[in-house]
């Protein structure tokens, strides 16, 4: 059960063909370190904060990842033109 749970995170932070990538690792750190923060301040004022910075903060360390895929999408894209072309 132990190596499942590792191969499922292992393909969760790598690219189809099981390199890294290391975009996804910076979104998901993002993510967990704003879960984290706002969990902090939740316990010590005992009140749910102000989300602004949070949704800044998350959708910031999405950016790497959005350009990367981004960038995919297009390259797929050209190489099927390339391909219809020939």
């Amino acid at each position: 059960m132990k190596q499942k749970i590792i191969t499922y995170i292992l393909s969760f932070i790598s690219e189809n063909d099981g390199t890294g990538s290391s975009s996804r690792l910076l979104a998901g750190t993002g993510v967990l370190a704003t879960i984290i923060w706002v969990s902090y301040i939740v316990f010590k004022t005992r009140g749910l904060p102000d989300l602004g910075g949070a949704a800044l903060f998350i959708s910031a360390s999405f950016s790497g990842y959005a350009v990367n895929q981004a960038g995919a999408a297009f390259s797929k894209r050209a190489e099927k033109k390339d391909d219809k072309s020939n």
